[in-house]
């Protein structure tokens, strides 16, 4: 579609832009903004970006291309999602979509708006970029809220939560998603069940469950998933106890001791002696290091400190030890003291004793130590010496006097120390028989908890038995049948529970020990005493303390509350301790409250609210809890409190008055009014502030004055105290100013003309060499003063230079050669960093400095003159000359020639003038070296060549001695320049002419001129050859030769100058290809650019340059003017960038003269380039708000941080001009409000209050530091639900009887009020948690009546506790709770059940046992409620019993304690084992329970263990392994249990304990396993004969075990040497001599220790030795040094046990060498001869070696030096010739040539000799091939094929050989067929 007429403006917008924009900087493009709502379908247009042509640039677009062929392109990521298009009508483009977008995925795109001339890539250019978009998708509520839990997805997240937690505390924080934005992002939480986290967690244990949810403020509103929770209360851990001080305390170390200690101090040096400076007596120990590790040693009594072991200096240099004093107490102050168990000494003894039998073993213990610890026993009377003490064991044993039966000895003995301390006597009582049992104790007394469960011991009671035989225990007295006794193991328990509250708190207890069938017993008392265990928790006398109005200002020592709490427990767990959960109270031990910190009225609802806890001191404390509330009331106690400590904002350095520039804004947390005043930074008085509103602004008169980069303003907040106080309270914040520089000067190079002068670099440098650092000023300040440094090259064009951009440092890039170029032209730039940057220029001309790099070069590559004979001494005949491509002194070069004498010549040194310098010898021809030397003594030579002619010779004659010629440097290829001519004047006139070879470009190196004979006339013309070039070389000095054809040729030479003159062929380059400059909007006309710059390698007006400002359809050349001779621009137009920002000229260049070059056609050489000039922003535009009013909803309840609402200003400035800050300045009541100062967003700083503040109407500035604008905003605060509803009481109680039908039962009706009632009319409603609170127990969520659904049982449950919460608006509001209580009455629903059935009803007696022993507890239990009424009262009897032999009953049963004994008879275990009885319990209303209780019968000990056979026998290998098993024994006990467990041990036969035994006690059995290793090889390990014996707990036998042990293989031969090294010998040694003898001996028996020996085989690979049976190793075969000069071998032996064991000796023989061997050819030489090849000549032995080499295999002493000669035979040979070159090499001359034809090879015998003694020779035969060479023609050959076909078939094969006859054989032919082959 064309442009319509009245667009042919905008159509034609497109010229130049493309190739100005493609290099533009980013920041120069226009941007324009747009939003577009996501989902909406593709075709929507992107509102608020409507572009008008007119904003992206006055530059024509595309202005060459006919008709539209342009295109707008988008650039950018996802440039698809979009189209653009520019609408004719309105001459703007728009953007729509092209399908739905979605902000989640992207919410901001970014694009450049391209224009593409003709085609868009890949097949155009690319595109130019006109502005940058951006495009905001706004949002819409598709995305429900996600809440993020730290688990997997699905999964519940547990919560470990104290029990103590304050009400309202937080828990856990969980965070929700919401890929939305704005209030489709707002979220709130709520839980299900309702507000279920509002109750106390004590004494809660099951894990409480909470659904979480989060929702949105969208519209509609979304929903998220469920996130799911398990708070698990967890008990408190209480602070432990201060721990006791302990009484003994650790003194102090003593200060270091510091020793020097020389390095040579010997083993047992005394270093020092510590001394125990506060004992009177002490011990010493090395503490560290460890002692192995410790040079020193201590000794433990003295002190003594010596060295053990040397020190090394350079190992460690310092050493640092600690030593323990220890105070030495003991001095034997401590008595022996008796340690008998148990009390009195008691014991028995046979009166058949004999003498020497033990009967007591006394033992006394003495507390000191060593020997001052030592005890000995003395027998101080009684006893009528029928008894003795041994003094050092304490036995007391008999001394063989007669005892008299059943008499009792009193024996009185005492313990004395061995260093006189005696110890109390002590009295032993011994009964010569029977005695009856001691208990271990005369009583006990034992403390049992109340808590201690029923029938589990508490107590175990245990007798002695003197006869060794088994007891029964029984009670004689049981006070209220409360505890039993186990018959057997003596242990004792109680019948029921016990309550330390209820019952008697002691009780005694009589036990009596019986012993077997001979009715002895004993009696002890037992005095049990009921302890109190913590079962109370404490209980505080309310649930909730409260105290209101305390100041906040309170003292710490003021008494706030006092609590009081009661424990119903006794003594320690009574005792109650009080603690805080809160840091800011603390409680004292008698319960009195008191603030810790200093308390705070700002804080939420001036209240202060935490837990206290009541603790008692039981083991396991219990703990009861209260809430405490404490309101504050408020005191000016707090200073103001700004809203920021620092206050950052900017202001334009040329702003003007009453500018503001912040607004600070303090809150006093004490509600008082505040001042504000600037109090330092303010000297010259630029800034006020309002006192009132905070507000900062620019003085109004006299005009503020602004200087530097910023101010720094020190502002007060003052409160007026009115809340109360001593003073009024002062807060101070600082407000940084930022003054904004105005970028209106532009980087200037001071020293440019001084950098043009001196910037050079010398050549051949590396890159990266520095060559000057320039530096440019700026007068304006912060980053627009801040200058970076660049260069400008042209386009393509590699840079020489680079510049740092900071330091301005100019370097190299590459290495120069000053040859190639001289100066490099270069344009430094610098640019300043503001937002619109300026840039200033510097040119300059870097020379390449010399160096002297380069060699003198002669012009000529040899110089040559034919002189006559005759020419005088004196005679300059010759001009030499060199060109060197250096400058200056490197480049002046001398002349000499190189030392030779006689010097027949000499050369001027200025002018290299050859001369002659003595008379010319009679001699044709003679050589000189010329040198020529460079001011750098760098030098070359050339050779002259003087050749004597006679006088009677001429040389050809030379038409002219020289030639000159001028031509342009454009003349062409192959154009001839000049024609020469020579003539000889002797015999034939004919001369040869040609150009000599020169070395430097003047002298035609490289060519480019040639030489062509005319043969017409003889003369020569000179052509040229390639393109000349005046820039490069300006002439030629050309030599050519001419020589004539006689039999001596003479030369003459000539010299063709030829003279280049320049031509315009070179074009005058700029040196940039985009120049950039800036200009500042506004500056006056005539103000300087930029200077643009060409250079034009040529001359005079060829080079001559002028510039020009080219015209285009822009106009943009009509704002500036150029100077046509310097290339400066100049402003011809006021600039106004909002206008038009930028302008690109386009600059040429022409020189001054009809151009050369090919096609110019009469014009001369031009170069354009581009400039590229920037608009700098001025500040002069304002900011606009968007509209005037702005109005917005908040809910009150809206989050601290929210934003609110943004507006935003709009500025046609741009960069730093257009950078806004916004503040709010009037409206905003207590600071609640505040501003994003980048962004315009205002957002809540301070909570919402709808009862205080309904409407806020806030003044909000827009400020870009000079020029300011005003909008209101209007914020309407939404009244929410803040008020919680409260219940009339906070506890409930109820109660209901249990099994009640008629469901649901009506318990109770709880009430509550909501304060907001307003809000939602009081819709409240009722919620009930806690366990059983939804399936047992239900609330009516309107009225509150609370009803139970399910039939409740009172032994499940007896108490219910519940949390009711009441919920406003509807259940979605704030929670109130309060706590409901339910009893549940008992009736008599349970009967009794007997605990232990149906498995566990079992009791013991042993058999025997009397009547009333005690067999067992049958206790029952009843479920009902134990204290109130019979329900739970039980009483017990036996319903089916066991019968004596006489019908009486066996057994009886205690009605109250359920308690079972014998009642009569006998028990027999070998009868009956085990008994049935079936018991009832009866409660008292009715109801029974039985159960069958089983009784077994104990077995008593009665039977001895025996062996299953008297004698056992095995076999062992000696080489077993220790813990291997040698035999298995078993025995047999007729008793059972603990009875038949059997040990067994071995008593006797194994004095070096080789064996121990393994007892399996229940199996009978055992094992004797080896504990040590044997050894066959001694002979009393070769038998064992063990004693072993098996016994039970009381009886004993014996068995008798022979061990054989067998002999094993476990020794290895062994030589007596590992190593043996024979002496060595010739390799001649005859066969069968010995060379060395071994030996080896094996510790074994039989043939474990017969040896046999042999050679290892892999050492011996050939058998050349051999070894005997008696170990001589002898010569088994020849033997010869140069195959093997050293043998080493393994002889081994061998034993011929199973397995063999074997040992080995190493045998080390060396050879000694005898001339054995011939010398011989080092190799198999082959050497040629060819044939034809004239004689002499040394014959090749290789390809490169002339040299024959011999070797010899024997040693070096049968070896070299050789000597070589021919048999005689041949030394007269016409042949070949031998020569010996008497280094061990010979040479052989072929004497003639050879005719291959007649001989091909020739066989040399060569004798050669070695140096042995004696000495040996061999003749070595050198074949001789004569090598063939093509000199004989090849015949003519014939051959006839015949084929024959199986039916004309045939395959490819070859069919034969085509040959010629020829002589020669080492030819290679060529066959080729010369016709068809016939078919």
């Amino acid at each position: 579609m064309g442009c319509l007429s009245r667009l042919r403006l905008s159509c034609w917008l497109l010229a130049y832009w493309a190739l100005a924009a493609s290099a533009a900087a980013p920041r120069r493009r226009p941007s324009f903004r747009g939003h577009v709502p996501e989902n909406w379908p593709a075709g929507t247009r992107v509102s608020g970006l409507s572009i008008p042509l007119t904003r992206l640039g006055p530059e024509p677009w595309c202005a060459k291309v006919q008709g539209r062929r342009w295109h707008l392109q988008l650039l950018g990521k996802d440039h698809a999602h979009f189209q653009v298009s520019l609408q004719a009508r309105s001459g703007q483009v728009w953007l729509r979509t092209r399908r739905p977008l979605d902000r989640e995925a992207r919410a901001l795109y970014a694009f450049r708006l391209g224009l593409c001339c003709k085609h868009c890539p890949p097949r155009g250019a690319p595109p130019a970029e006109l502005a940058t978009l951006t495009v905001l998708v706004l949002d819409a509520n598709d995305n429900a809220p996600r809440l993020a839990g730290p688990g997997p997805p699905g999964g519940v997240i547990r919560l470990r939560v104290e029990e103590t937690l304050a009400l309202r505390s937080q828990v856990w924080q969980v965070r929700a998603e919401d890929a939305d934005a704005g209030a489709n992002a707002e979220l709130r939480y709520f839980a299900r069940p309702g507000s279920a986290h509002f109750f106390s967690l004590l004494h809660v244990r099951a894990p409480i469950p909470l659904r979480l949810f989060a929702r949105d403020r969208g519209q509609p509103p979304l929903l998220s998933a469920p996130l799911d929770i398990e708070v698990l209360p967890q008990v408190k851990q209480l602070p432990p106890p201060p721990p006791q001080r302990s009484r003994r305390t650790p003194l102090q170390p003593d200060s270091p001791l510091a020793l020097s200690v020389p390095a040579d101090a010997r083993p047992g040096t005394l270093l020092t002696t510590l001394t125990p400076a506060r004992f009177a007596s002490a011990w010493f120990e090395l503490v560290s290091p460890p002692a192995e590790e410790s040079p020193l040693r201590v000794d433990r009594e003295s002190g003594e400190v010596t060295l053990v072991r040397t020190l090394d200096r350079e190992a460690s240099a310092t050493w640092e030890f600690i030593f323990r004093v220890q105070e030495r107490q003991d001095v034997n102050d401590n008595a022996p003291e008796w340690a008998m168990d148990p009390f009195p000494f008691l014991a028995v003894v046979s009166p058949k004793a004999a003498a020497g039998t033990k009967v007591y073993k006394l033992f006394a213990v003495d507390d000191d130590e060593g020997v001052h610890g030592a005890v000995e026993y003395f027998l101080l009377e009684g006893g009528e010496d029928r008894f003795e003490v041994e003094k050092d064991s304490g036995w007391i044993k008999t001394t063989g006097l007669p005892l008299v039966k059943d008499k009792e000895y009193l024996i009185t003995v005492l313990a004395v120390g061995k260093l006189g301390n005696k110890g109390s006597p002590a009295s032993v009582s011994v009964i010569a028989g029977l005695r009856p049992p001691q208990f271990t104790n005369i009583s006990y007394i034992v403390y049992v908890p109340e808590n201690t469960l029923q029938g589990k011991s508490f107590l175990t009671v245990s007798a002695l038995s003197y006869q060794n035989k088994s007891l029964s225990y029984n009670l004689l007295t049981n006070p209220s049948g409360l505890f039993s006794i186990h018959q057997v193991t003596g242990e004792i328990s109680l019948t029921r529970s016990v309550d330390y509250e209820s019952d008697h708190h002691q009780y005694l207890l009589l036990v009596r020990a019986t012993e077997g069938q001979e009715q002895f017993s004993s009696v002890a008392e037992v005095l049990v005493v009921i302890t109190d265990e913590n079962d109370c928790a404490p209980e505080f006398q309310q649930s909730i303390y409260s105290k209101d109005n305390v100041p906040e200002t309170v003292p710490m020592t003021t008494v706030l509350l006092q609590v009081t709490a009661s424990d119903c427990d006794s003594e320690k767990n009574s005792e109650i301790i009080y603690y805080t959960l809160s840091p800011d109270f603390s409680i004292s031990s008698h319960g009195t409250i008191f603030p810790a910190t200093q308390l705070d009225y700002e804080r939420p609802s001036h209240l202060y609210e935490f837990i206290i806890m009541a603790v008692d001191k039981g083991e396991e404390p219990k703990t009861g809890t209260a809430t405490v509330r404490i309101r504050v009331s408020n005191m000016n106690d707090e200073a103001p409190k700004f809203s920021q400590t620092i206050y950052r904002s900017f202001v334009s350095e040329d702003a003007g008055p009453n500018t503001l520039i912040a607004t600070v804004n303090a809150i006093d947390p004490d509600g008082d009014g505040l001042t504000y005043d600037i109090i330092a930074g303010n000297q010259k008085g630029n800034f006020v502030v309002d006192p009132q509103k905070g507000l900062i602004r620019l003085r109004s008169s006299p005009l503020p004055k602004l200087q530097g980069t910023e101010y720094i303003l020190n502002v007060t907040a003052t409160d007026d105290n009115a809340s109360g106080g001593p003073h009024s309270l002062t807060s101070t914040a600082l407000v940084i100013v930022g003054i904004d520089d105005v970028n209106n000067n532009k980087p200037i190079f001071q020293k440019c003309q001084y950098y043009r002068e001196h910037a050079s670099v010398l050549e051949n440098q590396p890159s990266g060499t520095f060559v000057l650092q320039v530096e440019a000023t700026d007068a304006d300040e912060g980053a627009n003063g801040r200058v970076k440094y660049g260069m400008m090259h042209r386009d393509g064009a590699l840079p020489a230079f680079s510049i740092h951009p900071d330091t301005g440092v100019l370097t190299t890039l590459q290495r120069f050669d000053r040859e190639n170029q001289r100066e490099y032209p270069i344009t430094v730039t610098a640019t300043d960093q503001a937002a619109e940057p300026l840039i200033g220029i510097c040119q300059i001309n870097v020379v390449i400095l010399d160096q002297n790099d380069n060699d003198p070069r002669f012009e000529n590559t040899r110089y040559e003159y034919f002189l006559r004979e005759d020419t005088e001494v004196g005679t300059s005949f010759l001009r030499v000359a060199a060109h060197d491509d250096d400058y200056g002194s490197n480049a002046a070069i001398t002349f000499s020639i190189a030392n030779e004498e006689p010097a027949y010549f000499q050369v001027n040194p200025s002018t290299g003038w050859v001369y002659v310098n003595q008379p010319i010898p009679q001699r044709s021809f003679t050589t000189q070296e010329i040198v020529a030397t460079d001011g750098g003594n760098r030098s070359s030579k050339v050779e002259l060549a003087v050749t004597i002619t006679s006088a009677k010779n001429q040389p050809p004659q030379w038409e002219r001695d020289s030639y000159e010629v001028v031509i342009p440097e454009n003349t062409t290829r192959d154009t001839h320049i000049v024609t020469i001519k020579a003539t000889s004047p002797m015999g034939d006139p004919r001369v040869t002419y040609n150009l000599e070879d020169g070395l430097v470009p003047e002298t035609n190196m490289p060519i480019r001129f040639y030489l062509t004979p005319n043969r017409e006339d003889g003369s020569a013309s000179i052509l040229v050859a390639e393109p000349l070039d005046y820039e490069t070389t300006k002439s030629f000095v050309l030599k050519v030769r001419a020589q004539n054809v006689a039999a001596v040729p003479l030369a003459a030479f000539t010299t063709v100058h030829v003279n280049i003159t320049d031509v315009n062929d070179n074009v005058p380059f700029f040196t940039s290809s985009i120049y950039e400059a800036s200009v500042t909007e506004g500056a006056d006309i005539g103000t300087f650019v930029l200077q643009v710059s060409a250079t034009d390698l040529d001359l005079g007006q060829n080079g001559k340059i002028t510039y020009f400002l080219l015209h285009d359809r822009s106009g943009d050349y009509t704002c500036f003017r150029l100077d046509s001779q310097t290339g400066s621009i100049y402003s011809t137009s006021v600039f106004d960038r909002e206008k038009k920002g930028s302008y690109l000229l386009e600059v040429k260049s022409i020189d001054g003269f009809e151009s050369a070059r090919p096609r110019k056609r009469g014009q001369s050489n031009s170069d354009t380039a581009y400039v590229r000039i920037f608009i700098s922003d001025v500040n002069d535009n304002k900011p606009v708000f968007t509209q005037s009013v702005y109005e917005v909803n908040v809910d009150e309840d809206q989050d601290v941080g929210s934003t609110v609402i943004t507006v935003s200003a709009n500025d046609e400035d741009e960069g730093a001009n257009a950078k806004l800050r916004y503040q709010i300045t009037a409206g905003n009541t207590g600071g609640v409000l505040d501003a994003e100062p980048e962004t315009g967003a205002i957002f809540i700083a301070q909570p919402l209050d709808y009862e205080e503040v309904k409407i806020y109407e806030l003044h909000l500035l827009a400020s870009d530091g000079k020029w300011e604008d005003y909008a209101i905003i209007i914020i309407n605060v939404v009244n929410k639900n803040d008020e919680a509803p409260v219940f009339s009481i906070s506890e409930y109680y109820g109660s209901v009887i249990e099994e009640l039908d008629g469901l649901p039962i009506f318990i109770l009706q709880v009430v509550a009020n909501d304060p907001d009632s307003s809000m939602d009319e009081g819709n409240l409603r009722y919620s009930l948690h806690g366990h059983g609170a939804t399936d047992v127990f239900t609330i009516d969520e309107n009225t509150g009546s609370i009803c139970s659904q399910k039939m409740l049982d009172r032994e499940e449950r007896a108490l219910w506790r519940f949390v009711v919460l009441a919920t406003d608006e509807g259940g979605e509001g704030l929670t109130g709770f309060a706590d409901v209580i339910i009893n549940v009455w008992d009736i008599n629903d349970n009967a009794p059940i007997f605990t232990c059935m149906p498995d566990d009803c079992n009791g013991s007696v042993f058999e025997n046992s009397p009547a009333n022993t005690l067999v067992l507890e049958m206790t029952a239990v009843d479920l009902d409620d134990l204290n109130v009424g019979l329900n739970a009262i039980l009483t017990y009897r036996i319903i089916d019993n066991v019968k004596t032999g006489f019908g009486t009953d066996l057994f009886n049963i205690n009605p109250n304690s359920g308690t079972i004994h014998v009642a009569g008879g006998m028990l027999d275990r070998e009868k009956t084992e085990k008994y049935f009885l079936i018991v009832e319990a009866r409660d008292g209303g009715g109801l029974t329970g039985t159960g069958t209780a089983t009784i077994w019968i104990a077995d008593v000990n009665d039977h001895t263990p025996e062996f299953t056979q008297e004698v056992w026998q095995a076999v062992i290998p000696e080489n077993s392994e220790v813990n291997s098993e040698v035999l298995e024994m078993s025995a047999a006990d007729a008793d059972t249990g603990e009875n038949a467990h059997l040990t067994f041990s071995i008593i006797g036969g194994d004095p070096d304990q080789k064996f121990y035994i393994e007892s399996n006690k229940e199996g009978q059995h055992a094992t004797i396993r080896l504990k040590k290793k044997l050894d066959y090889e001694k002979p009393h390990e070769r038998w064992f004969n063990l004693t072993v014996k098996v016994e039970d707990l009381d009886f004993s036998s014996v068995a008798t075990c022979l061990i054989g042990v067998e002999d094993c293989n476990d020794h290895s031969p062994v030589f007596n040497s590992q190593f043996i090294q024979t002496n060595p010998f010739f390799e001649n040694i005859p066969v069968g001599t010995t060379v060395t003898t071994v030996r080896a001996t094996d510790e074994d028996s039989g043939l474990n220790g017969d040896i046999i020996y042999f050679i290892k085989s892999d050492s011996d690979p050939i058998r050349q030795f051999a070894v005997d049976p008696d170990g001589h190793v002898t010569v088994a075969s020849t033997l010869d040094r140069e195959i093997i000069q050293q043998y080493n071998l393994i002889i081994q032996a061998s034993d011929q046990g199973t397995p063999a064991q074997t040992g080995s000796v190493t045998v080390l023989i060396n050879l000694l060498d005898i001339n054995d061997n011939e010398p011989r050819f080092e190799a198999s030489y082959m050497p040629i001869v060819w044939e034809n090849v004239l004689g002499p000549q040394v014959v090749y032995m290789n390809h490169t070696s002339k040299l024959l080499y011999a070797v010899d295999p024997d040693s070096g002493e049968n070896g070299p030096p050789f000597t070589f000669l021919l048999p005689p035979d041949y030394q007269n040979s016409l042949d070949f010739s031998l020569t010996d070159n008497r280094n061990n090499t010979a040479t052989i001359t072929a004497l003639r040539s050879f005719d291959r034809e007649k001989q091909k090879v020739f066989h040399l015998p060569i004798i050669i000799t070695d140096s042995g003694n004696p000495s040996m020779s061999a003749t070595n035969t050198l074949t001789i091939t004569i090598g063939d060479e093509n000199d004989n023609s090849h015949e003519a050959g014939h051959k006839d094929i015949f084929v024959y076909t199986h039916r004309g078939k045939w395959s490819t094969t070859v069919l034969g050989e085509v040959f010629a006859p020829d002589q020669d054989d080492w030819d290679n032919k060529t066959f080729l067929s010369e016709g068809k082959m016939l078919k």
